[in-house]
Order: structure tokens, then C-alpha cells, then sequence
């Protein structure tokens, strides 16, 4: 019995710290079980809305460099 409790007091750090170790993982697995399971959300389809105004506003410095020459540079 001597040689049991020599052993535990050399070693009491490494007890220690093991116990300590399961105690937070313990822990963690209880406040981890614990949590309501939220179920996931299903994605909300929002409707296209149908555009009103189908002109686009053209700032004057781009429609200088805009023609339809320009945009389609492809050779007929």
C-alpha cells in the first residue's frame, strides 16, 4: 500500500491534469447535448419583380466611346 500512495504522491500532477482534461471534455459534451438542435432553414424563393423601367442611364463619358460599331467588332 506504501508503494501505491508513494507513486500517487510523486505523480500527482499528471492526475491532475489528466482529471482536469476529462472534467472540460465532459463538460463540453454535456453544454454540447444540451443545445436545442435548431433545424435548418429552408431558402425563401423572393419573386422576380418585373422591372418598370427597362432604360438604362448611361453616364455621357461611356456613350462617347459606345456605338454599335464599337460593341460588335466582329468584320461583316
Amino acid at each position: 500500500m506504501d508503494i501505491l500512495i508513494d507513486f500517487l504522491l510523486n505523480n500527482y500532477i499528471w492526475f491532475l491534469v489528466i482529471s482536469l482534461i476529462i472534467l472540460f471534455a465532459l463538460i463540453g459534451y454535456l453544454v454540447d447535448a444540451s443545445q436545442i438542435k435548431e433545424e435548418p432553414r429552408k431558402k425563401e424563393v423572393k419573386p422576380i419583380l418585373e422591372e418598370k423601367n427597362t432604360e438604362f442611364k448611361v453616364h455621357p463619358s461611356v456613350q462617347a466611346y459606345t456605338s454599335s460599331d464599337y460593341d460588335d467588332p466582329l468584320i461583316k
